[in-house]
């Protein structure tokens, strides 16, 4: 009896480590191919594949910034530098501190991604009249992913190791409180149907291990629930106040201190 409990808690938690991991390896593979194809040469096949993909799923910003990247190079490659501005402006939005590898990086894209971002910087530093220094926050959005799984969101911006971690306790620490109720609900039964003094007390001691196993494994998963929680909001929120120096061709330099709630 306890054999089979245990293979279907093993089966369990394995369903819900796998199917937490299946997006974040599919974007991977996808990564993989696209950049494969590029190496090989075949530089129109990877812009195909890396905009079909860009176009139908949701990303996070590392693997959003290499699609546009790749598309970038291989727009590059078929002499269309015009086109690659956009998606190099495009991988700028999302992190203006983007740069690419002088040393590995063909002259020619790096000629026209310096131009770009020399341009988008000063687009950015005079739009409004009014330009801070620090401008908008490259950190991922927090997504559904948060509130339905602790470390999903992790793993969805990219933090294996933490995610992975939350994921793990997670999985363990629901999944044996599922499977605690479930022994508990057998072992109700095989109490309530006793008669014999003894065999009663024998099976209540293990009818209570079962309802206390069960409680501290809910326990413990509410409380990777909410560590997880803290971690998101935490690692994803700049501090309350701030300093920042803005330039005005009206007003010169000034000093402003931030606010954030």
């Amino acid at each position: 009896m306890r054999k089979k409990e245990i293979l279907i808690f093993i089966c369990f938690a394995l369903c819900v480590h796998f199917s937490m991991h299946a997006q974040t390896d599919s974007v991977r593979a996808v990564l993989q191919a696209v950049e494969s194809t590029y190496n090989s040469g075949a530089y129109l096949s990877a812009e195909v594949e890396a905009r079909r993909f860009l176009e139908h799923t949701p990303l996070s910003d590392t693997a959003f910034v290499t699609l546009h990247k790749y598309i970038a190079f291989s727009l590059i490659a078929q002499g269309k530098s015009d086109f690659a501005r956009e998606h190099f402006k495009s991988i700028l939005t999302v992190d203006p501190d983007f740069s690419l590898d002088p040393v590995y990086t063909s002259p020619k894209i790096l000629v026209v991604f310096t131009e770009t971002k020399q341009n988008f910087l000063s687009a950015r530093k005079f739009s409004n009249n009014d330009l801070t220094s620090s401008f908008k926050n490259s950190q991922p959005l927090i997504t559904y992913r948060t509130i339905l799984f602790p470390g999903w969101e992790q793993l969805h911006t990219g933090r294996t190791t933490i995610g992975s971690i939350f994921l793990g306790a997670g999985v363990v620490t629901l999944g044996a409180g599922i499977t605690f109720e479930i022994l508990r609900g057998s072992a109700r039964q095989e109490y309530l149907a006793a008669t014999i003094p003894s065999d009663i007390s024998s099976k209540y001691d293990i009818y209570n291990r079962y309802y206390k196993a069960e409680i501290a494994s809910f326990v413990a998963f509410a409380v990777v629930y909410v560590t997880s929680e803290i971690d998101i909001f935490t690692f994803n929120h700049s501090p309350s106040i701030s300093l920042q120096s803005a330039l005005s061709p009206a007003r010169g330099t000034t000093l402003t201190f931030a606010f954030k709630f």
